[in-house]
């Protein structure tokens, strides 16, 4: 997630400062932060004057109690006094060891509770497993390789698994950030702390809307949790099933799922990506970067904490054009997701075999499906930022999501390999680095002159996923047209609100409004609502039906014959949308795209 919405978090946090003895969790805000305590237990295990680091979001407060704010995780911190706030155990005074820290309030002294300090990090830089993943937020996909290296560290490495990724979107706040990175926790249903995203599930939440379920109704009222008398978020299961925390320098940007089920597959991925979407929220990613829910759990299964996410932003290309060591064969994994150790880091996979040989009752089943693993690399070749338009742009990849000038874009990344050569980090306002400082990627993802390079390829092969849909600009229908009715003998003023247009269809989880002046002052007003795959009605609003004015009556009476709803067809061409209602007296929408 991005910076603004960890400032709110913490903003929630400060509201309560002066009623410490109320907070529920004190020293961290959150019910799992408050479980994730570092190696001291008492003051007699401190060193005055030495350097700890946090273990968890951590409250700092003054010396009377009054919360100033909240450190992150592995922020370093000085104990420079064994003196603690009076009346509360277990605190100790403190220093910063770097300004960075944002939103902590001036004090003369801060306190912190002793129990989330930690003498050292496990940063993992030189966790050696057996997968890595490269992330190239170019092309918006996201790979797992086999580390594969010989004696002589030659390393050509070997793609496991290839999905489709949203990141963030194009604006200065929310552009995802390129660099080193390693897995530092994994999160079942997370939420954030300010409650704006709610777990997708948790037992106390109401259930979360069906399978199949349109974008739209992931953002309606009745699936957010009861805080108060209030129902509290603003859109239900943005993290998904699962969640990749990463570090060091991560800028609250992690690898997760979205909402929807695992039978929508990439369905919702896609949608988050069209622009009539993003004109109403804010789904795409604001940095983080969003998987389908299938694929984050199959990741769970692979990638275990201190793996490596390197995150680029590069050219593809083939090592060997042939890619002569893969089939077009897909590998399958099956998996029961279930209900349990819901927003916890103590969580397991969702590995079908796994599920069972623990005995997990079916009634805490949620969803049983397979995944198809994509292991077949597809390269993307690179769209010039200069000549990139939405109408050229693929569904799944932009190839240039950020529209980097090809000039700023340095050296090549293989995907069937695995590897980086002469690659460096665009140097553009555009990319924002994270991750290792000192650290591009680990040594064996990069190419090195033992690596044959004879059969390279740095075009696109003829006939890879020609069959991808072209991705066509969406367009904002809203503004005022005309109702036409009895064949054109009378024209009433209209107009309609949330309205999108792709291509030649009109967005069916959009709440479509039509309004209609009948006479000064007399407005009469439905909604455009979606039956199935090609078929729409008009519904009356209450307001309307119950309508005791005298237009408003006779004209409902006239052409809807006092009914509620109607049956209608809409048609989408080129410079307009039409709606018609042809049962009785007709009428007839026009609204100009």
């Amino acid at each position: 997630m991005n910076k603004p919405l960890m400032l709110l978090a913490v903003t929630g946090m400060l509201a309560t400062g002066c009623g410490a003895k109320q907070e529920e969790y004190p020293n961290t805000g959150s019910a799992v932060y408050e479980k994730m305590m570092g190696s001291m237990t008492s003051v007699d295990e401190l060193v005055l004057g030495q350097n700890y680091y946090t273990t968890a979001a951590l409250a700092v407060r003054n010396e009377s109690g009054a919360r100033l704010g909240l450190l992150s995780r592995h922020d370093k911190v000085t104990v420079v006094s064994f003196d603690g706030i009076s009346g509360k155990s277990g605190y100790v005074q403190i220093t910063f060891r770097k300004k960075s820290y944002h939103n902590i309030l001036d004090s003369e002294k801060f306190f912190v509770s002793l129990k989330y300090l930690s003498e050292s990090i496990e940063d993992y830089r030189d966790f050696k497993g057996k997968y890595f993943v490269i992330q190239n937020l170019a092309t918006e996909r996201l790979r797992v390789y086999e580390n594969i290296c010989n004696a002589q560290k030659v390393c050509n490495h070997k793609m496991v698994m290839e999905t489709e990724m949203a990141v963030g979107e194009n604006t200065k706040e929310t552009r995802s950030i390129v660099g080193s990175f390693r897995i530092t926790d994994w999160w079942k249903f997370y939420q954030d702390h300010a409650g704006h995203y709610p777990s997708w599930y948790r037992d106390s939440y109401p259930e979360p809307p069906k399978a199949g379920s349109g974008f739209l109704k992931w953002f309606k009222s009745r699936y957010m949790p009861v805080i108060g008398d209030d129902r509290k978020g603003d859109m239900r299961g943005a993290f998904g099933w699962y969640t990749a925390w990463v570090g060091p320098n991560h800028h609250s940007q992690w690898t997760h799922g979205t909402i929807g089920w695992g039978s929508d597959k990439d369905k919702l991925i896609k949608a988050t990506k069209k622009f009539s979407i993003n004109l109403i929220a804010n789904p795409r990613s604001s940095g983080c970067s969003r998987l389908n829910n299938e694929a984050i759990a199959y990741l769970r299964e692979l990638l275990p904490v201190g793996t490596p996410i390197i995150k680029v932003y590069a050219k593809e290309a083939l090592l060997d054009k042939n890619r002569s060591k893969y089939t077009f064969e897909h590998d399958s994994w099956d998996y029961i997701l279930t209900k349990n150790n819901a927003y916890s880091t103590t969580n397991f996979s969702a590995d079908k075999s796994s599920v069972l040989s623990r005995g997990v009752g079916k009634d805490r089943w949620i969803e049983e499906g397979t995944f198809s693993v994509d292991n077949y690399p597809t390269m993307y070749n690179f769209t010039p930022g200069e000549d990139l338009s939405s109408r050229e742009a693929k569904t799944s990849t932009s190839g240039n999501v950020y529209r980097v000038d090809e000039d700023k874009m340095k050296g090549i990344y293989y995907v069937d390999a695995g590897l980086l050569e002469n690659y460096s980090h665009p140097k553009t306002e555009e990319i924002v680095k994270g991750g290792f400082r000192n650290e591009l990627a680990p040594d064996y993802v990069i190419l090195t002159e033992g690596n044959d390079k004879s059969e390279a390829t740095y075009t696109r092969p003829e006939g890879d996923n020609d069959d991808e849909e072209v991705y066509i600009v969406t367009q904002e229908v809203n503004g005022a047209g005309a109702a036409v009715v009895e064949r054109g003998d009378k024209q009433y003023a209209s107009d309609m609100k949330n309205a999108f247009v792709t291509g030649e269809n009109l967005e069916r989880d959009s709440e479509i409004n039509i309004r209609v002046q009948v006479s000064s002052g007399s407005i009469a007003k439905f909604s455009l609502v979606a039956v199935d795959e090609d078929d729409w009605k008009l519904v009356m609003s209450e307001e309307t039906s119950k309508s005791s004015d005298k237009l408003i009556k006779s004209f409902i009476k006239r052409y809807f014959k006092n009914k509620k709803e109607v049956a209608v067809r809409v048609r989408v061409n080129s410079s307009s949308v039409e709606i018609k209602k042809s049962a009785g007296r007709n009428v007839e929408f026009i609204y100009k795209i």
